[in-house]
């Protein structure tokens, strides 16, 4: 097992416990906070993963899902910020 998959495994392995975090936080910024966790690890798998196969598209999906990630943070976020101050 080469390097990569083993740090794949641990990816998969915090993916989880982070997932662990979205059911079980007490307010709705844990959540959020486990979310982004998440979807870092998968930006991080994605961008392993291709290294591993040599397939470079892969990185580019990584790009677009980090961008998505990052519109859907700030949006949840707003959202959430507004329904607290009404």
């Amino acid at each position: 097992m080469s390097y990569i998959q083993i740090i794949l495994v641990t990816l998969a392995f915090l993916a989880v416990i982070s997932s662990i975090r979205i059911v079980l936080g007490p307010c709705v910024w844990d959540r959020l906070l486990a979310f982004n966790l998440i979807s870092s690890k998968i930006i991080m798998f994605i961008t392993l993963f291709a290294l591993l196969t040599g397939k470079s598209y892969l990185l580019d999906m990584a790009i677009v899902y980090s961008l998505l990630g990052f519109m859907g943070i700030i949006m949840i976020a707003k959202i959430v910020q507004k329904g607290k101050s009404h």
